[in-house]
């Protein structure tokens, strides 16, 4: 399966000169690289590049869509490139797919949805706010959260803006990056460079309840959230508190992690895993008493973390990506293309995609 899933995307090599990680058996490592392809040319590439939009794929597994920050979204179909859309800026987020539509965020402010078969375009919305993370789409409604601090419910089918909600971004300092909207409960849960998190209603965009959970002072920001719909609780990485365990119906706080720079959370299991300034801990769900940390260089922080297979795969933000035990917390190998990982990996059981910072696309086949 794992081969079959390699070989539908069967990109056409090119030389990467890869960073070999230290000598492992084939059995200790948790992934291997299968193939690449070059999206971005090099002689394209700006000065200390980032990508930062993970590429997604359709349910079927057949398409793979991309979106780099020169602009361009890709879909690979059958071993070659289908279709190419040229968006007004760069793609900083993954698209969202529902159903034969493919909605993109674009740095230019504008949400485009495209016809995910064909590349044309069927409708674009301009928000006047550049769009920094992947839509979340539920019951015909498309939410986009931008960096001006503002989420916006679009009607997927027309492109018509809905209600937007906005919190003013605080003085003082603050850290670049926006928490994608989480449809869950019957609910649009959002975060807050200002450090609050609000249960919306989706319909209108009044707020069930907010809740302040970074204090006061600079760094406030809520860069990530998670609310699974199994869960009667939602979880949010504090860059000033750390994470935070919320009660889903009433914002109250059920319990609080210190970890300093907090910039991401994943539920998984009875698992929460949390990245911060130099550190990635599993916690407890029900407690938050940590389970495992694994400190990285002095002021690196991980990207989003994603588990598969057992594995936590995350990178160190323009450095390796990495393969770690979900139980123990043990690294058991990484990949360095040279370039370095901003983003997350996209995961499937066996396989997993994932755009370097060089503008290459790589398959890897997830080992169990």
């Amino acid at each position: 399966m794992i081969l079959l899933a390699l070989l539908a995307f069967s990109f056409t090599p090119g030389s990467h000169g890869p960073h070999a990680a230290e000598r492992q058996t084939l059995l200790d490592r948790p992934f291997f690289v299968g193939d690449m392809m070059r999206l971005v040319p090099q002689e394209k590439l700006p000065f200390s590049p980032t990508e930062t939009a993970t590429p997604v794929i359709d349910e079927a597994q057949t398409r793979l869509y991309t979106g780099t920050r020169d602009g361009k979204v890709r879909c690979r179909f059958r071993g070659r490139t289908s279709w190419v859309f040229m968006a007004n800026g760069g793609i900083l987020a993954a698209p969202a797919i529902d159903g034969e539509t493919l909605f993109v965020p674009g740095g230019d402010g504008k949400l485009y949805a495209l016809n995910r078969f064909t590349g044309a375009l069927r409708w674009q919305l301009d928000v006047h706010e550049e769009l920094t993370t992947t839509p979340a789409v539920s019951e015909g409604r498309v939410f986009v959260m931008t960096s001006e601090q503002s989420v916006t419910a679009v009607d997927g089918k027309t492109g018509k803006s809905l209600w937007k909600f906005h919190r003013d971004a605080p003085g003082g300092f603050t850290i670049r990056g926006d928490a994608s909207p989480r449809v869950a409960h019957g609910s649009v849960y959002v975060a807050f460079a200002d450090g609050t998190v609000a249960a919306l209603a989706p319909d209108n965009g009044s707020a069930k309840w907010t809740r302040q959970i970074s204090g006061a002072g600079e760094y406030l920001d809520v860069d990530w959230v998670d609310a699974p719909e199994i869960d009667k609780r939602v979880y949010a990485a504090s860059a000033k508190v750390g994470v935070v365990a919320l009660d889903a119906a009433t914002g109250e706080t059920a319990w609080t992690y210190a970890l300093a720079g907090a910039n991401h959370v994943l539920v998984e299991g009875a698992r929460v895993l949390g990245g911060g300034r130099g550190m990635l801990v599993a916690l407890d769900r029900a407690t938050g008493k940590e389970l495992w940390k694994l400190e990285l260089p002095k002021g690196r922080y991980p990207t989003q973390p994603v588990a598969m297979n057992g594995i936590v795969l995350v990178a160190e933000d323009r450095g390796p990506l990495m393969g770690v035990d979900l139980e123990t917390g043990e690294a058991r190998g990484a990949f360095d293309p040279g370039s370095g990982f901003s983003q997350p990996v996209f995961a499937l059981p066996g396989v997993a995609y994932v755009i370097s910072n060089g503008g290459s696309l790589f398959s890897l086949g997830l080992l169990p």
